[in-house]
């Protein structure tokens, strides 16, 4: 019996993140108070303060979770590609992609940062892990190529390069942002004796 309230009262704390998501998603994170996510979730409100004792916390576990399940499938996906070469490509292709989905309305870590401009505020400590991750997937990809300073100033410029195909596809609607940034990020490469020999947008070629 007590395995069986454990399993529901973990189902109910999903229940919230995965409203919660939804909602931040769809109207920001400031526009959304804790009454209209108990409201959308069904959830009681002790359960949601059981779970999450402020609003910010629970937007913090809200990106907590997007950051996993954004690194896992960015991840999973430059997995399939056997050279760190097409690695590097398959980065941009995956921006692509997203950019091009239904499901594309910004990055929500950028937005959190603009509502959040605190600095060492909950959620943007949570932004900056976040992106901290992803810079250091890129290093991790130019590993067996760079020195650590080098492969790290490197992966910085290509992060930014990434961050700012994102903000150009949410503001300007440019789906093709991220191919836009490849080619840059091909002239960085190049320029650090990494050549791509294969174009991993081959409809530009």
């Amino acid at each position: 019996m007590e395995k069986t309230l454990d399993f529901v009262m973990r189902d109910k704390r999903q229940v919230i993140l995965d409203t919660a998501l939804a909602l931040f998603r769809s109207h920001g994170y400031r526009a959304i108070g804790v009454d209209r996510i108990l409201f959308e979730s069904g959830v009681a409100k002790m359960t949601l303060y059981k779970y999450f004792p402020s609003k910010d916390a629970l937007i913090k576990s809200v990106l907590e979770a997007l950051d996993k399940s954004f690194r896992d499938g960015l991840e999973a996906f430059v997995e399939t590609f056997a050279t760190p070469e097409e690695r590097f490509g398959a980065v941009f292709v995956w921006h692509d992609r997203w950019f091009k989905s239904d499901s594309f309305n910004g990055c929500m870590f950028i937005n959190a940062a603009a509502e959040f401009p605190e600095h060492g505020h909950l959620v943007r400590s949570t932004v900056a892990r976040h992106k901290r991750h992803v810079q250091a997937f890129m290093a991790s990809l130019l590993a067996s190529r760079l020195e650590d300073g080098e492969r790290d100033r490197l992966a910085a410029q290509l992060s930014l390069l990434l961050d700012g195909a994102i903000v150009s596809a949410q503001a300007t609607g440019e789906t093709d942002a991220a191919r836009l940034a490849w080619r840059a990020a091909a002239i960085l490469l190049k320029a650090a004796g990494i050549g791509i020999e294969v174009n991993p947008f081959p409809a530009e070629a």
